[in-house]
C-alpha cells in the first residue's frame, strides 16, 4: 500500500474556518486519489477530531454519522460553523472599513475582499471594491490622484495605490542612506554641538559602528527589538533603562539667552528644543526632557504655536512650550512691561536653565505680573533671563489660566483645529459689511451694433419717496452706486418692499442691457463632477455669500450699461447688479477661480460646499476656503452658513457619509398624492400617466380598474381593486423607468399649472428624441387667501412656485417655462418690460423672474396634462408661507421706450 501524501489535522474553529478546513481536506483527497464517497466520509470522521465528532453526533441526533453521506455531513457542519451572516451587517462592515495607519494597501484590499464575500454584490463587486478603496484608503495624495482619473476601474485604482506606496518606500530607503550624517559629523567637530554623532559613515554612504540609543547595542535603532519596550526609569516607550537619557546630566557652560535655541553657522538652523532644570531633585520632571538624536538639514520647519496674553495691560506674544515647567520672559520684554512706571526689582530664584546642548542660561530673577484671564485677573510669576529671545509660556501659566492642552493619544500632522477657533480667526470674513473682490473686475459684452436705450424715470408715490431716497443714499455711501450727469443708457427702477419694511431698488435691465448684450457663457459644473469632489466626506459645511453679486466690482467700461434712471437723477452701478443676464456666469467663473485646485470643495453658483475624509481634514479645507475668501476680500453671511452637518441637500440629492441619495421631495408630490374623489380628479391623474405612457410598460392593463370608473353607466366606487391600481401607478411614476437624473447639458423644461385648489409643476429634460423625461414633481394646496386669487394670479403663482422649488436646477442656465394660460405669455415675457397695468402681485413675480434666464411658451390644456394632474391632486401644505417673505412692488408708471437722445 502506497504511503499517504500529507496528513489530516483535527479541526480547530479557533485556527481556521470550516470552509478552509474542507478545502485542505479536498486537496488531501486529490493528492491521494481518494474518490470513493465512503472512504472520504471515513477520512473526515476519523480525522476531524474528538470534539468536532461529538458535536456532529449531537447535531444529527437521533441519527448517527454513519447514516449520512459525506456531502450531508459537510453541509451539517458548515451550517453550524459557518452560518450565513446578515447581508446588511456585512455590507455595513464593508462600507465602514478604512485603511489603518501603517497598513499596507495590499493588506487593506485583501481585507476588503474578505469582508465582501457575504455582501452579495454580484456583478457590481468590482465597482464596490473600487469605491471603498478610493474612499477608505486614508491617504489624501492617493485619493486626489484616484479622483482625477477618468474611467477608473478597481484594477487600475489598486495598481496606482500600490505604485504610490512602493514609491514612498523607495524614497525613504534612498533618504536613509543620503550621506547627511557625514556633513553632520563634520559640523560637530567645528564646535556645533547641535546633534549627537550616532555613527560614522564610510565612503560608500553606509553607516558603521552603530550605537543604538534604545539599548546601547551595536545596531540601527529601527532594527532594535526594544523599539516598543517600556523604560522602567522614565516610564516612556522606545528604549530601556540602561539607555535612558533622562538619567544623564549634560555638561553645561554659561551663555547669554538666545531664546533657548541652538543655531548652526550658515543658512540652516537646528531644530528647536527646550530644557528647564531646577536645582531641586535630580529626578524631578526628568521624564519631561526631550532628546534629539539626529537633526537633518532637510527637516521641515514647523512654525511655533503662539499665544497672545495681556500682562500688566500690555499684549505680549508667547511661544507655547509644554516641555517647560515655568514661564520665561526676556530682559528686553521685562523692561517694556513697566515702561510707564517704576520698574520693580526682580526677586532671586535658584533655577538653572539649560538648552538641549547644555548651554546654561543667565537667570536674572523672577517677578510677579498681572495676567488677564477669561474669568478674572491673576497674579502670576515669570522668570526673567538675559537676552532678547522669544517669551516662553510654560506649564505653570497654562495650568493657572486653564489652557493646558489635553493629553495627546494619537499623533497627527498638525494640531487639531476647532470650529469656534477657526471662525474667530477668520471673523473678518463674516463682518457685517459688503465685501469687495480684489484683483479683477466684471465686464459686460454689449454688441457693437447695439443702439443705446434710454428710459425716463418712473413716478414714485409721495409716501414712498423718502424710503427710496434713503436707499439710494445708502447705496451711494457704500459705494455700490454713484450719481452721474449723463448716460446714453438708462433703465427705470423697480422699488420692491423688503420683509422689514425697507426698500430694495432693482433696475429693469431686460429693457436695456439684456437685450443688447451677449450673455456670457460659462460651463456650469456637472452634477457627477460635484459629487466626486465630495466623495469620502463624513461631515459637510455649506457657506452662503453675503450680497454675492455686489461683492464683484464692475469694469469701468461696463458701468454705463447698468445706469438706472430715478426721480433723483441718474446713477450707475459700481458693483455687479441683480438682473443682468450675464451675472450668474460671471459669478460662477469668479468663484471657481478663487477656490480652484481644492480637494473636497465644490462651488455651484452661490453655494460653497466643504467636506473632508475626517473632521480635522474637513476643518483644514474649511480654513483654506476662509483664507482664500479673506485674501480675495469676500464676505460670508454667518447666519446662513451651516458647519459640520452630517448631511446636506444639494441639487436635489441628499449627501452624507453614506453616499448620495435622491431627495424624497422630488417625488413627494407623487408619493403623497391624495386618492381621487371624483371623475374629474381621476381624469386629471390619468392624464398625467398618459403623458408619459411611452416610458411606462403595460400601463393600459394596470389602469383598467381606474378606466372602468370613467364609464357613464358605472357608479363611483373606490374599491380595493382601484386602490391597488392607483398605488402601483404611483410607483411607476417614481421608478427609474421614467425619472432621469439632472444633466446640465440637456435642455430643461418647467411645466406649471393651477387648479381652483392647488398648484403643480414638473421639471423635465428634453431628450434627444424630442420626448420629455421628468426630473421631479412638486405640488401643494392653495391656502385660504390664495383660493381668492383670480385665475391669472393662480397660474402666475404656479410658475413662481415651480421656479422657487427648483431654483438650484434653474438658476444660472437657460430654461423654458410651459403654461396653458395664454395671458401669462405677455405678462411674463422675458423680452418685455415689467407689466404696468397688472396687479402688484403679478408685477412682483415678474421682477422675481428677472433674475433668471428663461423663455415662456404656451401649450394647450389637452397637451399639458402632466402639470394639470399635479395641480388637481395637490399635496396638502404642512405649513403656510408667511406674507413677510413676499416683497411688494409699490408703483410702476406705464411708459413707452424712448429713442430720444438724452439731454446734457
Amino acid at each position: 500500500m502506497a504511503a499517504l501524501v500529507g496528513t489530516v489535522s483535527p479541526f480547530d474553529c479557533e485556527l481556521q474556518s470550516w470552509d478552509e478546513y474542507i478545502e485542505v481536506l479536498d486537496y488531501f483527497f486529490q493528492a491521494n486519489e481518494i474518490t470513493d464517497a465512503g472512504k472520504r466520509k471515513a477520512v473526515l470522521l476519523s480525522g476531524v477530531g474528538a470534539s468536532t465528532y461529538s458535536l456532529l453526533r449531537s447535531l444529527l441526533c437521533p441519527m448517527t454519522p454513519a447514516e449520512k453521506t459525506y456531502q450531508e455531513l459537510v453541509v451539517v457542519l458548515k451550517a453550524h460553523y459557518n452560518p450565513k451572516p446578515s447581508e446588511i451587517v456585512q455590507r455595513y462592515k464593508f462600507n465602514s472599513r478604512t485603511r489603518h495607519t501603517g497598513e499596507k494597501v495590499a493588506d487593506y484590499v485583501a481585507e476588503l475582499k474578505k469582508l465582501a464575500q457575504y455582501c452579495e454584490y454580484g456583478p457590481t463587486l468590482p465597482q464596490m471594491l473600487r469605491d471603498r478603496l478610493v474612499c477608505g484608503v486614508n491617504d489624501d495624495r492617493m485619493q486626489r490622484r484616484l479622483l482625477s482619473e477618468v474611467d477608473l476601474t478597481f484594477e487600475k485604482a489598486l495598481t496606482m495605490c500600490l505604485a504610490m506606496e512602493s514609491a514612498d518606500r523607495n524614497i525613504k530607503d534612498l533618504q536613509g542612506f543620503s550621506g547627511d550624517e557625514e556633513s553632520q559629523s563634520q559640523r560637530s567637530h567645528q564646535g556645533q554641538s547641535v546633534v549627537h554623532n550616532v555613527g560614522a559613515v564610510d565612503k560608500r554612504g553606509w553607516k558603521t559602528d552603530y550605537e543604538c540609543f534604545r539599548c546601547k547595542g551595536n545596531h540601527a535603532p529601527h532594527e532594535c527589538k526594544f523599539i516598543n519596550e517600556l523604560c522602567h526609569h522614565c516610564q516612556k516607550r522606545g528604549h530601556i533603562k540602561r539607555a535612558c537619557k533622562s538619567k544623564h546630566v549634560m555638561q553645561s557652560h554659561k551663555t547669554p539667552f538666545q531664546g533657548l535655541r541652538g543655531e548652526r553657522k550658515g543658512k540652516e538652523k537646528a531644530g528647536r528644543s527646550h530644557l528647564v532644570k531646577e536645582d531641586v531633585s535630580e529626578t524631578e520632571d526628568a521624564g519631561d526632557i526631550n532628546t534629539i538624536y539626529s537633526v537633518s538639514h532637510k527637516m521641515p520647519k514647523v512654525a511655533p504655536i503662539l499665544q497672545k496674553l495681556k500682562v500688566n495691560g500690555m499684549n505680549i506674544e508667547f511661544e507655547v512650550d509644554t516641555g517647560c515647567g515655568i514661564t520665561i520672559i526676556s530682559k528686553k520684554q521685562y523692561s517694556k512691561l513697566w515702561k510707564n512706571t517704576d520698574i520693580p526689582e526682580w526677586e532671586p530664584c535658584n533655577l538653572t536653565l539649560k538648552t538641549y546642548t547644555g548651554e546654561k542660561m543667565l537667570v536674572l530673577g523672577q517677578v510677579i505680573g498681572t495676567v488677564q484671564s477669561q474669568m478674572d485677573n491673576k497674579k502670576l510669576t515669570m522668570v526673567v533671563v538675559e537676552g532678547a529671545g522669544p517669551n516662553l509660556l510654560g506649564r505653570n501659566w497654562l495650568k493657572d489660566l486653564r489652557v493646558l492642552p489635553q493629553l495627546v493619544n494619537t499623533v497627527t500632522a498638525s494640531p487639531t483645529l476647532h470650529l469656534a477657533d477657526l471662525l474667530d480667526r477668520y471673523a473678518e470674513v463674516f463682518k457685517d459689511e459688503l465685501g469687495q473682490l480684489k484683483g479683477t473686475t466684471a465686464k459686460i459684452h454689449v454688441n457693437s451694433e447695439a443702439q443705446p436705450r434710454f428710459y425716463k424715470p418712473r413716478r414714485i408715490p409721495f409716501a414712498v419717496k423718502p424710503l427710496v431716497e434713503a436707499e439710494l443714499q445708502r447705496l451711494v455711501d457704500e459705494k455700490i452706486i454713484e450719481p452721474v450727469q449723463f448716460s446714453e443708457w438708462a433703465a427705470p427702477i423697480v422699488p420692491v418692499r423688503k420683509p422689514d419694511g425697507s426698500i430694495r431698488i432693482c433696475g429693469d435691465y431686460k429693457l436695456t442691457v439684456n437685450r443688447a448684450s451677449s450673455v456670457e457663457q460659462y460651463p456650469i459644473p456637472k452634477v457627477e463632477d460635484l459629487f466626486a469632489q465630495l466623495a469620502g466626506g463624513n461631515k459637510f459645511s455649506k457657506l452662503d455669500m453675503s450680497h454675492a453679486y455686489q461683492q464683484i466690482v464692475l469694469d469701468e467700461s461696463a458701468k454705463k450699461y447698468v445706469t438706472v434712471n430715478t426721480h433723483k437723477g441718474l446713477y450707475t452701478y459700481g458693483r455687479l447688479p441683480f438682473g443682468v443676464a450675464s451675472s450668474p456666469a460671471i459669478f460662477q467663473r469668479t468663484m471657481e477661480g478663487i477656490l480652484q485646485n481644492m480637494p473636497h470643495v465644490t462651488v455651484y453658483l452661490d453655494d460653497i460646499l466643504v467636506t473632508g475624509v475626517s473632521e480635522d481634514d474637513h476643518l483644514r479645507n474649511l480654513e483654506e476656503v476662509l483664507s482664500r475668501l479673506k485674501q480675495s476680500g469676500l464676505r460670508l453671511k454667518r447666519s446662513k452658513c451651516k458647519f459640520l452637518g452630517t448631511e446636506v441637500v444639494f441639487l436635489g440629492h441628499k449627501i452624507s457619509a453614506a453616499g448620495v441619495q435622491p431627495v424624497a421631495e422630488k417625488v413627494q408630490a407623487i408619493q403623497e398624492a391624495p386618492t381621487p374623489r371624483s371623475v374629474s380628479e381621476l381624469k386629471a391623474y390619468l392624464g398625467l400617466l398618459n403623458y408619459y405612457h411611452k416610458f411606462l410598460p403595460s400601463l393600459s392593463t394596470l389602469l383598467a380598474p381606474l378606466h372602468a370608473l370613467l364609464r357613464k353607466e358605472t357608479k363611483w366606487t373606490w374599491s380595493c381593486e382601484q386602490k391597488e391600481a392607483f398605488e402601483k401607478s404611483k410607483n411607476l411614476l417614481q421608478s427609474d423607468a421614467l425619472l432621469v437624473h439632472y444633466d446640465v447639458n440637456k435642455p430643461i423644461i418647467l411645466a406649471c399649472d393651477a387648479s381652483p385648489y392647488g398648484v403643480g409643476a414638473v421639471l423635465s429634460h428634453r431628450m434627444g428624441d424630442g420626448s420629455e423625461r421628468p426630473i421631479g414633481f412638486v405640488s401643494r394646496t392653495l391656502n385660504a387667501a390664495e383660493k381668492n386669487y383670480s385665475q391669472i394670479e393662480k397660474e402666475g403663482l404656479a410658475v413662481i412656485f415651480g421656479v422657487k422649488k427648483f431654483h438650484t436646477y434653474l438658476y444660472g442656465r437657460q430654461f423654458t417655462i410651459v403654461t396653458d394660460h395664454k395671458p401669462l405669455i405677455s405678462l411674463f415675457n422675458e423680452l418685455k418690460e415689467v407689466p404696468q397695468m397688472a396687479s402688484p402681485r403679478i408685477q412682483r413675480w415678474a421682477v422675481t423672474l428677472c433674475g433668471y434666464e428663461y423663455s415662456i411658451v404656451y401649450k394647450a390644456g389637452k397637451d399639458h396634462q402632466n402639470a394639470d394632474g399635479l395641480s388637481r391632486l395637490p399635496v396638502a401644505e404642512t405649513g403656510v408661507e408667511t406674507p413677510a417673505e413676499e416683497e411688494r412692488v409699490l408703483l410702476l408708471e406705464k411708459m413707452a421706450y424712448h429713442w430720444l437722445k438724452p439731454t446734457r
